[in-house]
């Protein structure tokens, strides 16, 4: 059984009243390809460690044994020295001999987190891990830039496993292209702020190319056949890639999961969100193989095939 919970920043903004979009372009359009009608923006007061801990305190209530490993996934660092991973497990008050990474690798990092920690309680390194992951990118964003203001949502999610609940890995894979990193990315604009940029265009490239070719190398390792898989669960970046990806790939509309309406983009945690509300709803299927990937900035992507209890 999946324990996992998520919390959101606490501004709730429906896209279709702001009046932030620029030029002409309505609500109506933007909405075609994005997909997304809500928002969520962090306060002043909030960051990505206030939501992680708010997160993870979900997860920890019920809980009884000490965790072993801790995995923060954030780009959107409340701080590098030291890592917001060591302030994190202390904030949690966490035990001392406890293995904790900090992971960078924003909307692939779930994947890389969820990898790295079976492996190494697979190997009896640790007995248990919890993964969480935190973003709010829109601390980021210039409200006039269309491309990413209507997308971009802040979250954490907090997900945990243990030598009882341990998915199974059938294959995996990473793909990494450095040179793509200035497509997505921070910047400082003319005032020293720092905004957040993304080419469109060139990032739904990537995406568009890569996701299909990687999704069938994972089949391959696996052995397996695109029918085989029973459910497949991608970042969700916006309508339009997960159309795309859907459409390329020929994947029946019933397995292929979407849901961002009413969450938004929000980065490292859409995966572990859908994997959580597919386990609220009882639709995860279980002891049959799930294809899950995660791709974006850096340019980065990684996924795997797993079979959940």
């Amino acid at each position: 059984m999946i324990k996992g919970a998520f919390s959101f920043g606490s501004i709730k903004v429906d896209l279709s009243n702001e009046l932030y979009m620029s030029g002409k372009i309505q609500f109506e359009d933007i909405y075609k390809k994005t997909g997304i009608k809500t928002i969520y923006k962090s306060s002043e007061e909030e960051n990505t460690l206030t939501l992680a801990i708010d997160a993870s305190k979900k997860v920890l209530n019920g809980i009884e044994e000490h965790i072993e490993s801790l995995i923060f996934v954030s780009q959107s660092h409340v701080s590098s020295i030291p890592s917001s991973g060591s302030i994190l497990h202390e904030k949690l008050n966490l035990n001392k001999e406890c293995f904790v990474l900090d992971v960078t690798q924003g909307c692939s990092g779930f994947p890389y987190a969820l990898i790295t920690a079976v492996n190494l309680i697979k190997n009896k390194e640790f007995k248990n891990s919890l993964i969480v992951c935190a973003e709010t990118y829109t601390k980021y964003i210039d409200r006039s830039d269309r491309s990413t203001a209507s997308i971009f949502s802040d979250a954490a999610s907090a997900f945990f496993i243990n030598q009882d609940n341990l998915p199974s890995i059938l294959s995996s894979f990473t793909y990494t292209d450095g040179s793509g990193g200035k497509n997505l990315c921070v910047k400082e604009n003319d005032i020293g702020k720092k905004t957040l940029f993304m080419h469109g265009s060139n990032v739904f490239t990537f995406t568009a190319e890569k996701v299909p070719m990687a999704t069938k190398k994972l089949l391959e390792k696996a052995n397996l056949k695109l029918g085989d898989i029973k459910y497949f669960i991608y970042h969700q970046a916006s309508s339009i890639v997960l159309k795309t990806i859907k459409d390329k790939l020929k994947i029946k509309e019933d397995i292929f999961f979407n849901d961002i309406k009413d969450y938004g983009n929000t980065v490292s945690s859409t995966i572990p969100i859908a994997l959580i509300e597919l386990e609220k709803k009882k639709i995860l299927p279980k002891k049959q193989p799930i294809l899950i990937m995660g791709f974006g900035v850096g340019y980065s992507l990684c996924g795997g095939v797993f079979k959940f209890d």
